[in-house]
């Protein structure tokens, strides 16, 4: 690949409305963007990961890329971005998708997730919730609102309103060992799919064991999401979880995330596929990798009111789709071109 100069800078993407999970409120989110020659790749910049993405920025500045591999060690965002690129790259050239890349069928998909934040009015939650099932059947309720009474409300109302659908909470790590214990078995009744981080992930693995020996025997499985930031966290809480949350900005690269699916299976742990609030770029890179998961979580670009670039959609009942286009498969807005 010939020496083109890499272009990096940062993007403010707006939503659609407020979106609020445990951690806090978002208006707007971030994206680390790198272009080079026609490639393209990014990754999110994530309010409570604490990274600084001018120090990223530097980094990039520094590294004098030319179309190698994306190195293992560096600040999480660069890695990612870069590596996105590298395989956006590699596919434009070869004329692939990254798909056929790594050799995976499209077709072999889990169904499409939509997820909501924590809600206000529950009443008007719960008519989205209707109208949002007549597509997706598989829904994400976000909790963790700092009342999990009302985060047992939450569940309630969307289960009255969507009866069929496959429900998953994610508490975001709002909870406590001791709230989890209290409020598991009252969420039982409402036919969950699974849990996710029900408390913070600044405890390890020794939450989740203290929780294992509070509550030996639930009926909802229990999925970790920022306690498991890459392979080796997967190993360690084997036994412990009954399932891992893989997401390419948690391990920095398509390679760790194809290894923590492989320590998740080697485990005999379910995979749930996600995403963090970014553009089509982030989502559409994950969503290739689909058919390696139990349930995917790909929705984060349908937050972004201002997205630049289309890739991954969903059809009408709700399944994942994918353009047959070289690279991540994503074209701009702007003038309708690959990058």
């Amino acid at each position: 690949m010939s020496a083109t100069p890499l272009q990096a800078g940062l993007k403010t993407l707006q939503l659609t409305e407020p979106f609020r999970i445990a951690h806090g409120t978002s208006t707007e989110r971030q994206v680390l963007r790198l272009r080079w020659n026609g490639a393209v790749g990014e990754a999110p910049v994530v309010p409570y990961y604490k990274e600084s993405a001018a120090v990223t920025l530097e980094w990039l500045q520094a590294l004098d890329w030319n179309g190698s591999p994306a190195p293992k060690d560096g600040p999480r965002l660069g890695r990612l971005a870069l590596d996105l690129l590298w395989h956006d790259a590699v596919g434009r050239e070869k004329g692939q998708t990254l798909g056929q890349l790594l050799h995976l069928d499209p077709a072999q998909t889990p169904p499409g997730c939509r997820s909501f934040s924590i809600p206000t009015d529950l009443e008007e939650f719960a008519k989205k919730v209707a109208q949002v099932s007549r597509q997706f059947q598989v829904l994400k309720l976000k909790t963790g609102s700092g009342n999990v009474e009302f985060d047992e409300a939450i569940v309630a109302t969307a289960r009255k309103a969507a009866p069929d659908a496959k429900l998953l909470v994610d508490a975001n790590g709002g909870w406590t060992v001791e709230e989890t214990v209290a409020i598991l078995p009252k969420l039982a009744k409402y036919d969950l799919t699974l849990v996710e981080q029900p408390f913070h992930h600044d405890g390890g693995s020794e939450s989740w064991r203290e929780l294992k020996y509070l509550l030996p025997s639930h009926s909802i499985p229990l999925y970790a999401d920022e306690s498991a930031q890459g392979p080796d966290d997967v190993l360690t809480l084997a036994g412990l979880v009954d399932g891992v949350n893989v997401k390419l900005l948690k391990c920095g690269s398509i390679a760790e995330a194809q290894t923590m699916i492989r320590f998740a299976r080697a485990s005999r742990m379910g995979v749930l596929l996600g995403c963090m609030i970014e553009s089509s770029i982030g989502v559409t890179a994950a969503a290739h990798l689909a058919p390696l998961a139990d349930w995917i979580d790909l929705d984060g670009h349908l937050y972004v009111a201002d997205d630049d670039y289309q890739g991954v959609s969903y059809d009408e009942q709700g399944r994942l789709q994918l353009r047959d286009l070289p690279g991540l498969g994503v074209t701009s807005l702007a003038d309708g071109s690959p990058s």
